[in-house]
């Protein structure tokens, strides 16, 4: 992919702690995401993959530790003001407007915006998605799975962001609409945007990531390229259902 390996990450995390009520999830995360990178995180169910996007956007509070975007101190920032910092968060299940058509989804993800940067985000939409521009018209909720989930990738990207969050994109969809999905995931890529995502279909995620972490009981227990995570032998054999 188009990332550079000796670039300032546009997402930095240092040692961070968080949870829920008294109970702490993540204990102590490093991790870093370039522009144009793609970084995979896998892990067992109940490790704290989720709660770890959910920390960076904001949405479980971080106990201590650092959290940066483009260098700046985000950890004691809301959910607003990390949007406004340039990161997004496409969560796990669908986060559309049903009712509305696929212009009217993207209008709303650019709600906070000047209108002449709506529509120059509206036409990027459809430029990197074309067919959402074949049904601009149609409701979201009669687009099929695949195309609820880019079209929730694409109301991400009206913000211009600097870091996509992205929770399970492939989860329920058929095999041909996973392979537009990750096919998508390297279109952010090549804009320039760092990807962190979380992914059950780990085999399939680690083959367009750039870089895969695994965590294990809120820590990252391994990390390495896509390539070096998909041949590891420990890694194929507990996390990705191979054999070693």
């Amino acid at each position: 992919m188009a990332a550079d390996p000796s670039g300032t990450p546009v997402l930095a995390l240092r040692d961070v702690h968080a949870g829920y009520q008294d109970v702490e999830i993540l204990r102590g995360i490093d991790l870093d995401v370039r522009r144009g990178e793609t970084v995979c995180v896998v892990g067992a169910n109940g490790a704290g993959k989720s709660t770890l996007l959910k920390t960076v956007f904001g949405m479980v509070a971080t106990r201590s530790g650092s959290i940066r975007v483009d260098g700046v101190e985000v950890s004691r920032d809301s959910t607003r003001a990390r949007l406004a910092r340039g990161v997004v968060l496409v969560p796990q299940g669908r986060c559309n407007f049903p009712r509305m058509s696929v212009e009217e989804n993207l209008r709303m993800g650019g709600y906070t915006l000047p209108r002449s940067a709506v529509a120059a985000g509206i036409d990027r939409a459809y430029q990197t998605f074309p067919v959402l521009g074949e049904r601009r018209g149609q409701a979201a909720g009669n687009l099929s799975g695949g195309e609820q989930q880019l079209l929730e990738m694409a109301m991400a990207l009206m913000l211009d962001p600097k870091v996509v969050l992205i929770d399970e994109p492939s989860l329920g969809l058929s095999p041909r609409m996973r392979h537009h999905v990750f096919a998508a995931l390297h279109t952010l890529a090549t804009q320039q945007v760092g990807v962190l995502l979380v992914e059950q279909n780990a085999v399939q995620a680690l083959t367009v990531a750039d870089r895969g972490l695994v965590v294990e009981l809120g820590r990252v227990a391994k990390s390495g390229t896509g390539p070096d995570m998909l041949d590891d032998p420990e890694v194929r054999r507990a996390y990705l259902g191979l054999p070693a």
